[in-house]
């Protein structure tokens, strides 16, 4: 890059970098946190539901940056939410499960381009584990404008009391007619609802396959497992969108 061409570049920069503080953390299921981190010196996040953090972890004397989707509506522009999964042997997940309220740290953002860019059509969300969390922020943006679409989630993981903002989905589905989850477990044998992976679930439960948009997101066996089931089921590819988490 020449050097003419660098404030140009600057200019158009979306990003930028944000000093946080911690003012809530709490574990909504075994191993899963959402924390909040209010965004201080007057500044604000301006970011598109489904983007990402890239969260500035101190590590032996140095600097990781590790991303995490946010999990808040696009509403909130003084603060955004995490759903932080502790990795075993993982510094960035350990760290952030220990902080505080009180605590400080910086973080890049927003990034990606993991988005709602058709609001056109019926919309159809498909996870498992922490894949979720932008799903949190799609689906809440979407209420909150009071789209008249329908929104479909189909959640996966293997026991109960993993799954992810469940008491969220649940009550917001029974004040919005328009949104529909389906939870299945691949595990849990008490489980008296929907058992198996997620792209066993998608004909039985999404009608009119080929007009709704598909947005997955997981790990990338899921969502290849996914996408070859939608293209079978005939959803153009063009269709279909979806965000890795490994």
């Amino acid at each position: 890059m020449t050097e003419a061409a660098t404030p140009n570049a600057e200019k158009k920069r979306s990003f930028d970098t944000y000093d946080l503080v911690v003012t809530e953390s709490v574990e909504i299921t075994p191993g899963n946190k959402n924390t909040r981190f209010d965004i201080q010196g007057g500044k604000k996040l301006l970011f598109k539901a489904g983007q990402f953090a890239q969260m500035f972890i101190p590590h032996e004397g140095k600097i990781r940056r590790t991303s995490y989707s946010i999990a808040s509506s696009p509403r909130h522009a003084d603060h955004f939410e995490l759903c932080v999964t502790l990795v075993k042997g993982g510094v960035s997940s350990a760290y952030l499960h220990n902080l505080k309220v009180g605590d400080k740290i910086q973080a890049m953002a927003p990034l990606g381009t993991f988005v709602l860019r058709d609001e056109t059509r019926d919309m159809v969300f498909i996870a498992t584990g922490s894949g979720v969390a932008p799903f949190r922020s799609m689906i809440n943006d979407q209420l909150e404008k009071g789209t008249k679409r329908n929104l479909f989630l189909i959640y996966g993981h293997r026991y109960e009391p993993d799954l992810v903002y469940r008491w969220e989905w649940e009550e917001k589905a029974k004040a919005n007619a328009n949104l529909k989850f389906l939870f299945t477990l691949s595990r849990d044998t008490a489980w008296t609802g929907e058992r198996g992976y997620v792209q066993e679930k998608i004909e039985g439960f999404v009608p009119d396959l080929k007009a709704k948009n598909y947005f997955i997101c997981g790990l990338n066996n899921m969502i290849t497992a996914v996408n070859d089931k939608l293209l079978a089921l005939g959803v153009p590819k063009e269709q279909i969108h979806f965000e890795r988490y490994d």
